[in-house]
C-alpha cells in the first residue's frame, strides 16, 4: 500500500511539473499578447522585419496578432494570465501537500478537457490524441489522490 501511494505521489509530481511548464508557456503567451495589443499599430512592421531577420516564430506571432486585433489580444492576455495563475496555484499547493491543491488541480485538468476534445475533433492527429489522453490520465490519477487524501482526513 505504501509503495502504491509513493508511486501515486511521484505521478502527481510529474503532472505538477508538466502543468508548471504549461503555465510558463501561457504566461509567455499572455505577455506576447499584451505586447501585441500595446504595439498593435507596429505589429505588421515587426512581422516583416522579423521575417527578414530569419526569426520565423516571432514573425508568425506578430502576423497572428494582427489577425486577432487589439480587443482579442487583450482578452487572450487576460485569459492566459488567469489560467496560468490557477495552474501555478494548484501546482504549488499540490506540490506542498495541501489537499485543496489536489482538488484545484483536478479542476484545472477538467477545464482543459473540453478544449482538448474540440481540438482533437477539429485537428485529429496522434499528437492531439496523446495530449487528451495524458490530460485524462492526469485527471484520474489526481482525482484518486484527492479522494484518498479526503478519506484520510
Amino acid at each position: 500500500m505504501a509503495q502504491s501511494q509513493g508511486r501515486g505521489r511521484w505521478l502527481i509530481k510529474l503532472i505538477v511539473l508538466k502543468k508548471v511548464l504549461l503555465a510558463l508557456v501561457l504566461l509567455a503567451i499572455s505577455f506576447a499578447a499584451l505586447f501585441g495589443q500595446s504595439h498593435y499599430a507596429e505589429l505588421s512592421d515587426f512581422a516583416q522585419s522579423w521575417g527578414q531577420a530569419d526569426r520565423e516564430l516571432l514573425s508568425h506571432l506578430a502576423e497572428q496578432g494582427t489577425l486577432l486585433g487589439p480587443t482579442r489580444l487583450i482578452r487572450l492576455a487576460i485569459a492566459s494570465a488567469v489560467y496560468s495563475g490557477l495552474i501555478l496555484l494548484a501546482a504549488w499547493a499540490t506540490w506542498t501537500g495541501r489537499h485543496w491543491g489536489e482538488w484545484l488541480l483536478v479542476g484545472v485538468l477538467a477545464l482543459a478537457l473540453p478544449l482538448e476534445v474540440i481540438h482533437l475533433l477539429h485537428e485529429p492527429s496522434p499528437r492531439t490524441a496523446i495530449v487528451l489522453g495524458l490530460t485524462v490520465l492526469g485527471m484520474v490519477v489526481t482525482l484518486k489522490q484527492a479522494l484518498r487524501s479526503f478519506r484520510h482526513q
